[in-house]
């Protein structure tokens, strides 16, 4: 509004003003003043510090007393506050202008006001959480961190803020104090600080951290037990090496007795200590002796809880809610699916996702916990589960409860991967009864018969199920009818079923294709965006994994014609274009030669989405304070839509190119600094030189910079392999265009092979770069074999690591 419009105005001048920083510190510590408007002052001051290059050293020394002295104030908001303030203080001034008011807080946790105690641990909270951020960057060699900043807080938290609260935690201390220092040493345990080997002067205060929390095992107050529950389950789940079997062995049995806490929360926490167990070999052995024990109490925490309903989205429970337009916020951001990404991804200490098999979604609950630890424990104790659980499963799906039965559903889906063998003999029965619950009258419990189906496609699509062809149709008939279910959240989960037999079955679904593109089709109709972008990417898949079988007039009129009818009314800005070209990108690499005619359309289209995207990103790193970045994930997608072109037009590609001049958008590809943007250039290379040369020949000058920086230690790993495909393509097929640059391109693939572990290449990396490896090897004797590297040959093998010669 015009009045906020003003107000922002007249702050901007003030806040140029030499002292604006003293009277807002004045505002906040005037005890008379109303409590918010000292909060907005304190705000207003984080955030004026924030914004200042350098505080002078009276300013900081004032600042930071006024704080000190809001600390004892007896409202909470304002102590608060100013544990913020003081917070941003120490971010900007670093430790060692902060240190005198660091001690004061340590100080202060002894003092006799309570205000004051509560005051002093939550700024102490905050200052920890933020410092242990930039310790861990310190640790992990991050150019981002202050490393002195990061040895100071690691050398006055091991002789003075840890030794603090770990004597201040005792079962005697107020609640607040007890709930307050935990939180503040679990910022410790779950910054990884404590763990094996990081950090030794903060890791020899492990055990007695350990001492603190079994002390206050038995608290009566959950604030508290939810802390200590915390702090078990992190120290399980990297395995520290001060705890003994015996440790072990208490902290599972005390975990066990919380998971069955009559607080909500505490059970959450207590829950997520299962699935780090399953991960670590030495505590098998004592997980194996209370499975007995455990299996009920996660069975039972996998029923919903009120605590489930509250986060629960209601159009979940509505049966009949497809006409409903989706909320954009109902829809996460998405990115351009990578071809054939080697990266990883940067270790975040989560449990291995071959100990998990299923993504448990965004909203994290007690009976996800429990199911995904279900999931987790049964690859380990496969007999033991099976045994032990399924009479338990019975029981549920024989109750009258509709809640209960999902429950069972749950846990049988859950086991489901890892125990496909042992539960193959009640498959049969087991599939016709989940089948059954497809048609209940309670959404919830539809939508998670769908996913339990999904989780036995294997079983149903291979060939050790000897009724397969009965058990598909049986089972395809089902889904399909929920894919058009009125509740959204049903077709979500029945149309991923849907795509996760395609992924199983392939071929093997070619008699039932008619069916499916017939709901495929009948979908368009029925979707709101997000599942729509589902029902994009399932037909991506159906084209991906049928192939030629697809290829029929009948198919190709069912699925092409709403497809293009999207394509030419969904705006480049919309949340469904991106599946949308990816989804078009899988159909012209199986169909190309059959759908020409839109081929035009579709290349216009994506030809001028790089022109735009690539002028709009020039303006931008231009004039960034005017204009926003451009969105690149579609540009991206585009490029790949252009190498699905030439891959499906096959001989045919080249008179495309000669019409459409397609490839005048590759050196804008190759030029943007975006990895995604950057190897769909260098898929586009290397699809262009199976049948495309001689339009590709006449810019490979142009382009072999662009793929010497694609081979660099700047870009990502796929990048890198892709650039090293595209060259081992092109020497194959144009030696004589690449033996001038011999020269320039030579180097960077011998300084991939000459990579260190552990310098060069991240933990994450180690598999990607194992491919890459093998990617260069291959470019380097097709050069060798094509190009006028053979003459050089034995001068290069002497720089080659001997490993790899």
């Amino acid at each position: 509004s015009a009045v906020q419009k003003q107000v922002l105005q007249a702050l901007g001048q003030f806040s140029q003003l030499p002292d604006f920083n003293m009277y807002l510190v004045t505002i906040f510590g005037q005890a008379g003043a109303p409590e918010v408007v000292r909060q907005r002052a304190g705000l207003l001051l984080k955030t004026q510090v924030r914004s200042q290059a350098v505080l002078p050293a009276a300013v900081t020394e004032h600042v930071t007393r006024h704080i000190m002295s809001a600390m004892q104030d007896s409202s909470r908001t304002l102590r608060h506050t100013a544990g913020t303030m003081l917070t941003t203080m120490v971010q900007k001034c670093g430790l060692e202008a902060c240190h005198s008011a660091l001690q004061q807080l340590l100080l202060d946790l002894a003092n006799s006001n309570p205000a004051l105690q509560e005051g002093s641990l939550s700024a102490l909270g905050k200052i920890c959480e933020d410092a242990l951020a930039n310790v861990q960057k310190a640790i992990a060699g991050s150019g981002h961190a202050s490393a002195n900043d990061a040895q100071l807080f690691v050398r006055f938290a091991s002789e003075s803020i840890l030794p603090k609260l770990l004597d201040s935690a005792t079962p005697a201390a107020p609640d607040f104090m007890r709930q307050g220092c935990l939180e503040c040493l679990n910022h410790f345990a779950l910054s990884s600080t404590f763990e094996n080997g990081k950090c030794a002067p903060l890791e020899r205060h492990r055990s007695r951290y350990v001492e603190v929390l079994g002390a206050l095992a038995s608290d009566s107050n959950t604030d508290v037990m939810q802390q200590v529950c915390r702090g078990f389950s992190c120290s399980m789940e990297y395995n520290w090496n001060c705890l003994s079997e015996q440790h072990s062995k208490a902290i599972l049995e005390f975990m066990l007795k919380a998971a069955q806490h009559s607080s909500y929360e505490v059970r959450l926490e207590a829950l997520a200590v299962w699935k780090f167990t399953a991960a670590k070999s030495e505590t098998w052995g004592v997980v194996g002796c209370l499975l007995p024990q455990l299996l009920p109490v996660l069975l039972a925490n996998m029923v919903y809880a009120e605590a489930d309903y509250m986060i629960l989205d209601q159009s979940h429970l509505e049966n009949d809610n497809a006409d409903r337009h989706d909320s954009l916020d109902e829809i996460k951001p998405r990115f351009h699916n990578e071809k054939d990404n080697i990266d990883g991804e940067e270790d975040d200490g989560e449990v291995p996702e071959a100990h998990t098999s299923h993504s448990w979604g965004a909203e994290w609950t007690g009976r996800k916990a429990a199911a995904s630890s279900l999931d987790a424990l049964s690859e380990i104790f496969e007999a033991d589960i099976t045994q032990n659980l399924l009479p338990l499963i019975q029981q549920k799906l024989q109750d009258a409860s509709w809640e209960q039965q999902e429950a069972g559903v749950l846990a049988i889906g859950a086991i489901g991967v890892n125990c496909m063998k042992r539960l193959a003999q009640f498959l049969p029965a087991v599939m016709e009864h989940v089948l059954g619950l497809c048609a209940s009258d309670k959404p919830l419990l539809r939508s998670i018969s769908c996913w339990c189906i999904s989780r036995f496609s294997d079983w149903i699509c291979k060939s050790q199920n000897q009724n397969q062809q009965q058990v598909i149709a049986a089972v395809l008939r089902v889904l399909l009818e929920r894919s058009l279910d009125r509740n959204k959240q049903v077709q979500n989960a029945a149309l991923t079923a849907v795509a996760r037999m395609l992924e199983s079955g392939g071929a093997v679904l070619t008699p039932f294709l008619d069916d499916i593109v017939q709901t495929l089709s009948r979908s368009f109709q029925l979707y709101k965006p997000k599942n729509i972008q589902l029902l994009y990417d399932t037909i991506g898949t159906c084209a991906w994994t049928m192939g030629p079988a697809l290829n029929q007039p009948k198919y190709i009129e069912s699925l092409m014609k709403p497809l293009v009818q999207k394509f030419e009314s969904t705006p480049d800005g919309d949340v469904t274009a991106l599946p949308l070209f990816e989804c078009l990108t899988y159909i012209l690499q199986t169909l190309g030669k059959s759908i020409t005619s839109v081929i035009p359309k579709f290349t216009m289209r994506a030809v001028q989405i790089v022109n735009e995207t690539s002028h709009a990103l020039r303006i931008w790193q231009q004039r960034p304070d005017e204009y926003e970045r451009p969105d690149r994930e579609l540009m991206a997608a585009s490029v790949d839509l252009l190498a699905a072109v030439v891959e499906g037009l096959q001989e045919q590609g080249p008179e495309a190119i000669a019409k459409m001049n397609f490839l005048s958008i590759l050196p804008l590809a190759l030029q943007e600094n975006s990895s995604r943007t950057k190897q769909s250039g260098f898929w586009l290379w290397g699809s262009c030189t199976a049948h495309c040369m001689v339009p590709l020949s006449a810019i490979l000058p142009q382009l072999i910079p662009f793929c010497v920086n694609g081979l660099g230690p700047s870009v990502s790993i796929t990048v890198n392999s892709n650039a090293a495909w595209a060259l081992s393509e092109t020497s194959r097929k144009m030696p004589a265009e690449v033996n001038p640059h011999l020269g320039v391109l030579i180097p960077p693939l011998v300084a991939i092979l000459q990579r260190k572990d552990g310098i060069d290449i991240k933990p994450w990396q180690r598999q990607g770069h194992g491919q890459l490896l093998r990617t260069v090897c291959f470019t380097l004797t097709n050069l060798r074999q094509y190009t006028a590297l053979g003459e050089k040959w034995p001068t290069l093998y002497q720089q080659l690591p001997a490993d790899l010669r």
